[in-house]
């Protein structure tokens, strides 16, 4: 989709916030999941902000190919960042490069205590 705009050209993509929240447990084997697959319009970053954590922990997260099956392709360069509470990030990928048309996000704990986080994500930055 292309909108112009007082005469500049603009590209939309898919920069929609979604809110997630996910659970961490590693005594439970609970220290992986992955969102939903969004689709991936370009080659720009993806964005996450970190809102919460129950105890103030980070989580791991990046960018990784995906469907709209809950597949994920993980076969190429991944690039992780540490998401705190109130962190705001772009973050870098190769989902759209390898030929991956959706993307989402592979979260994982970064301790053994059990804690939740919610964060919002989106596939493209503006």
């Amino acid at each position: 989709m292309v909108m112009s705009i007082g005469g500049g050209v603009v590209w939309a993509n898919n920069c929609t916030d979604t809110e997630v929240r996910m659970s961490f447990n590693e005594a439970e084997g609970e220290y992986l999941h992955y969102t939903s697959g969004r689709m991936k319009q370009d080659t720009s970053c993806g964005y996450i902000k970190g809102e919460s954590s129950s105890n103030g922990y980070s989580f791991n997260a990046s960018l990784v190919g995906s469907d709209r099956y809950s597949n994920y392709y993980e076969d190429f360069d991944l690039i992780d960042y540490d998401v705190f509470p109130s962190d705001e990030i772009w973050m870098y990928n190769y989902v759209k490069e390898n030929g991956y048309s959706y993307a989402a996000v592979k979260c994982e704990s970064n301790t053994g205590s059990e804690y939740s986080v919610k964060f919002l994500w989106s596939p493209d930055s503006v």
